[in-house]
């Protein structure tokens, strides 16, 4: 009798890297047009959601608050995560910590670029991947370097 085959490190870091990326497809096609409901979408039905803003945010409907603020100051957006560390957390669930260079394109045509620290748990939630936990937090450069 032939050993079951262990998938290799190698092909599930490749594995997270592909969900975590349809993810980032799934939020920027909602995001190019500022669809808040779409964006919820996305997200857990507990979800939660710390964004740019300072109130922490619980739960589908109000991540859609959260997108909904926005909607008289933006057009759309882009998000790239970039240098992302993605570690397995059991059984249909990844974590997610590194950087995302956003792209803010406001109605009044004023285009902001943005670089914040990223954190997400990814989910697998009935055959589809979503967002559990999404948490921003802005860049400071201090002086010292001391975090």
């Amino acid at each position: 009798m032939a050993a079951a085959r262990l998938p290799s490190e190698s092909s599930c870091f490749q594995m997270h890297d592909i969900i975590l990326d349809e993810i980032q497809q799934r939020w920027n096609a909602a995001a190019a047009t500022w669809d808040s409901k779409a964006l919820a979408r996305i997200y857990t039905g507990d979800a939660v959601f710390f964004g740019l803003l300072p109130r922490l945010y619980v739960g589908r409907s109000e991540v859609e608050e959260y997108f909904d603020s926005y909607r008289n100051t933006l057009r759309g957006v882009t998000l790239s995560l970039v240098d992302q560390n993605i570690r397995a957390f059991g059984v249909g669930a990844l974590i997610a910590q590194g950087f995302g260079n956003i792209i803010n394109r406001h109605l009044d045509g004023t285009i902001v670029h943005n670089r914040v620290r990223s954190s997400f748990v990814v989910v697998n939630t009935k055959g589809e991947w979503q967002i559990a936990l999404h948490h921003f937090s802005t860049l400071t450069s201090s002086a010292s370097g001391a975090s």
